[in-house]
């Protein structure tokens, strides 16, 4: 599910706590229908976090049963039918090597957390995720008005693309408007980062959150 740039941008203007819940929704509703590829499509979903601290980074990678062969191909370069944690290691750095991300024009490169690769035979079912969990460690961002920019540049086994921000986890930043490329390949996030904790933003978040457990 894609939503509209332009009415996002709309209702994101200003950074006002509605805005921002409405921004929750528009990540979950796109979270849901993320998993519903074709089979000769190599699904990758990236999911940003902004903190005053820095990026973090979900990259969800679901090969469809066509092209799952050759992603375990690119994983498994000795060839033993085992994908070994060097394997998946040095197969996480690759991809992640080709993500750009930037902050107000200034490089911020990614380093990788975490790597979950399925087995064999569950990516050949065609439903199963590799997960990257990478991070950005920036100098803390100064308060005032900041841009993101995201872009994959993973072109291999018939690649298409989802990339969002999620409601960030501190208050002090609000994002105020997403740009999308066409084919989701890349992001522009505008935010806003304050120097103080809004408590009557976060009672209300927590509140609408609950409500959706």
């Amino acid at each position: 599910m894609l939503f509209s740039t332009t009415t996002t941008e709309r209702s994101l203007r200003g950074g006002s706590a509605a805005a921002s819940l409405l921004l929750a929704a528009i990540v979950l509703a796109v979270g849901t229908g993320a998993s519903a590829h074709r089979y000769d499509e190599y699904l990758q979903a990236a999911r940003i976090a902004i903190d005053p601290d820095g990026i973090r980074l979900e990259l969800s990678l679901t090969p469809g049963i066509a092209v799952a062969d050759a992603v375990i191909r690119d994983i498994d370069v000795n060839g033993d039918a085992v994908l070994s944690g060097a394997e998946q290691n040095s197969y996480a750095e690759r991809v992640l090597r080709a993500l750009s991300l930037r902050v107000d024009d200034t490089p911020a490169p990614l380093k990788l957390a975490a790597a979950n690769v399925p087995e064999a035979t569950a990516l050949r079912r065609g439903d199963a995720a590799i997960t990257l969990r990478a991070h950005a460690g920036t100098a803390r961002t100064a308060t005032g008005a900041h841009r993101l920019s995201f872009r994959n540049l993973n072109a291999s086994h018939g690649a298409v693309y989802l990339a969002n921000a999620l409601l960030p986890d501190d208050d002090r930043v609000a994002i105020t408007g997403m740009t999308h490329e066409v084919d989701q390949r890349g992001l522009t996030v505008a935010y806003t980062v304050r120097a103080s904790r809004d408590w009557g933003w976060l009672w209300l978040r927590q509140t609408v959150l609950s409500g959706r457990s």
